[in-house]
């Protein structure tokens, strides 16, 4: 089951690589002028599918873009190209030309896990000391979920159950292996209680990514040796105050520490962190994984993204 039943748009990026992607809820382009969309940036191993639980509602009253990073699930390649530059920066150039393509001159963005990485990379394009990049249209607000501002070097935390790609020939995986590892890593993205609550859609979880888009084990390791290498430097420090960036994070994130949250509002100069209580726009608790969009009911979430997008309206 996929974000969308029809098949994704494409777009060619300068080296040939093709971004596929889907933009719900566009109709509000037509019912309201100056709609803002939600760019949803996923994380490691992960394709647009995986928001299908928020998305939907989210683009009940917003545009909102979901999409494959280069090399997985619909996404290609650059043709005849057997080791492409593959960085952050390579993600966050791909998302920029993603957004110019579709002539959006404003947008909101949520980066999660690897894609709030993805995000902050993009952010200090403007900023960097080669090759600065001025973004060609305005972020209004930035929403940093169960991420980092720094490489994760603690070997307790991060995805432990992907196998690495073969080095020989590939051969299709074995599918009791495949089960397993898709398995386990699922279940690293929650926590106990979650399991205990939720469990029996968990085999539902596991066929859907079995029976979905392609996710490629060498893209994989990819992006993880490409989260190993990032370096922001001081170049959060130099993102406007007044730019709107909330932060939230769970304290059973068994992927991503906690603290690592800590560190992301210590950077960005305009960061906040997500309230707990039981108004609109604050979480329930911060009892949850790493994988966010699995817990609350999805209105809580709702509100959260409605809330924050007032933020700064007034100015």
């Amino acid at each position: 089951m996929s974000a969308s039943k029809s098949p994704p748009k494409t777009c060619v990026l300068p080296d040939g690589a093709v971004l596929a992607y889907d933009v719900l809820g566009a109709r509000h382009f037509e019912a309201e002028q100056g709609a803002l969309p939600l760019v949803l940036v996923c994380g490691m191993a992960s394709t647009r599918e995986d928001w299908v639980r928020l998305s939907t509602t989210w683009a009940q009253t917003r545009p909102v873009l979901v999409y494959d990073h280069r090399a997985i699930g619909d996404s290609k390649s650059p043709p005849d190209v057997t080791d492409d530059e593959f960085t952050m920066e390579t993600l966050a150039r791909d998302l920029v030309f993603l957004i110019s393509h579709l002539g959006w001159q404003e947008v909101a963005i949520l980066g999660y896990s690897m894609g709030g990485v993805v995000v902050q990379q993009l952010l200090v394009l403007p900023y960097l000391p080669t090759n600065p990049t001025p973004l060609p249209f305005r972020i209004t607000h930035v929403i940093l979920a169960s991420t980092r501002s720094e490489v994760l070097r603690d070997p307790e935390y991060g995805l432990k159950h992907l196998p690495e790609p073969p080095t020989a020939a590939p051969t299709p995986p074995d599918p009791g292996e495949r089960y397993a590892y898709i398995r386990r890593t699922i279940l690293s993205t929650v926590d106990e209680t979650w399991v205990k609550a939720h469990g029996q859609y968990l085999e539902f979880m596991i066929q859907r990514v079995m029976s979905g888009t392609p996710r490629s084990l060498h893209t994989i390791s990819r992006q993880r040796k490409a989260l190993q290498l990032f370096d922001f430097g001081d170049l959060l420090g130099k993102l406007p105050e007044e730019l709107p960036v909330l932060v939230l994070h769970g304290e059973a994130d068994e992927i991503i520490p906690f603290e690592c949250s800590k560190e992301i509002l210590r950077r960005i100069p305009g960061a906040r962190f997500v309230e707990v209580g039981p108004e609109p726009g604050k979480l329930p608790t911060l009892t949850f994984g790493h994988n966010f969009t699995l817990y609350f009911p999805a209105l809580v979430w709702e509100h959260l993204i409605r809330e924050f997008l007032k933020v700064g309206k007034e100015t």
